[in-house]
């Protein structure tokens, strides 16, 4: 008797173990149909972002970041209506929270950075002390874009996607605070017009090089991979 006991309890590990891993493998596909989704809105954004700053030769497209989050909301829940709804789980949950608490996050640091660089810009006289005690926005906000997609992979337990999560995360955020690209433009443009347009941009390539390997190419991933 208690040896049955023994094999039923031992089966319902089993069962709830395999229920935990096929619903791991449906959030996944759906996680990565939203990565992919907010990856590529995140892209056209960079994109208008850099048209519109270097064709204005000021750095108030970057207001339309603000805008961004709506249009990935409203693309995932058009998406969600169009397909069944993934059952309700631990690691929908997870991942879910996850993503929400990185979205209010950076939205909150995103409007503190933007009043301070304001009324930085507004109290120092000289450029050069002003730059100095501005916020960098770009590099922050995608160290933290690189360890949400991080702890989606330790959630989902797929190892490749914590690699895409950390070594995106930190290579752009270098190449941002290291000023790879800021110097390969000085040294390339000798226009002081031209160098300060392409210093609008650049935040919006490195932006955009992250939607890349971070987002849409591991989306892309989850979302093709078998049930």
């Amino acid at each position: 008797m208690e040896e049955n006991a023994n094999l039923t309890a031992e089966r319902s590990l089993e069962i709830i173990t395999e229920q935990i891993e096929r619903s791991r493998n449906v959030v996944a596909k759906d996680t990565g149909q939203s990565l992919y989704m907010a990856g590529l809105a995140t892209m056209g954004t960079a994109v208008m972002v850099a048209l519109f700053n270097g064709l204005s030769a000021t750095p108030l497209g970057h207001l339309l970041w603000l805008v961004l989050p709506i249009i990935i909301w409203w693309n995932i829940r058009i998406h969600d209506k169009k397909q069944a709804q993934t059952p309700v789980s631990l690691v929908g949950t997870l991942v879910g929270k996850t993503w929400w608490s990185f979205g209010y996050i950076v939205i909150g640091f995103y409007l503190f950075a933007l009043i301070w660089n304001f009324l930085v810009m507004k109290l120092y006289d000289n450029l050069a002390t002003a730059t100095q005690a501005m916020v960098a926005i770009t590099p922050v906000i995608i160290l933290l874009m690189g360890m949400a997609v991080a702890i989606t992979g330790h959630i989902l337990k797929k190892q490749w996607l914590v690699l895409f999560g950390i070594i995106g995360g930190l290579f752009v955020a270098f190449c941002e605070y290291s000023g790879v690209i800021r110097a390969i433009i000085v040294y390339s443009v000798e226009s002081v017009k031209t160098i300060i347009v392409f210093e609008l941009i650049t935040p919006c390539l490195s932006i955009l090089l992250f939607s890349l390997i971070g987002l849409v190419i591991p989306g892309w991933m989850l979302k093709k991979q078998n049930p």
